[in-house]
């Protein structure tokens, strides 16, 4: 049996507008507490 000679994948990259979601929402979750931020989620949709 031959051995096969390895070949490099090819890395392809998209642009945002080529994307089925296209440039999409980000919404923002804000966690307080006593005043002090504790925790801040991003979520895309």
């Amino acid at each position: 049996m031959e051995k096969k000679v390895w070949e490099a994948p090819a890395l392809e990259v998209l642009e945002v507008s080529q994307t089925m979601a296209g440039t999409g929402v980000s919404k923002v979750d804000f966690t307080y507490v006593n005043g002090k931020l504790v925790d801040l989620d991003i979520y895309d949709s």
